[in-house]
């Protein structure tokens, strides 16, 4: 059956699924990085909320320790 069909539609059909197949592997790669990214904006709601409690010369050694001074 594949004779019937030209080389145009075989090419897209090899090209939608090469298509499928990566959107599967992308997704999948998604739900495995997924707790590590929420675990990440854990983190960083952590540290900000102790950013809003610095003393202003706490909140000067931060800014300089993120200048590399």
């Amino acid at each position: 059956m594949n004779n019937s069909r030209s080389a145009k539609v075989q090419k897209i059909l090899r090209l939608e699924g090469r298509a499928a197949a990566q959107r599967a592997r992308y997704e999948s790669a998604l739900v495995q990085i997924a707790p590590a990214r929420h675990r990440a904006e854990q983190l960083r709601q952590h540290a900000l909320a102790l950013k809003v409690t610095l003393r202003p010369h706490e909140l000067a050694q931060l800014r300089r320790a993120r200048s590399g001074v």
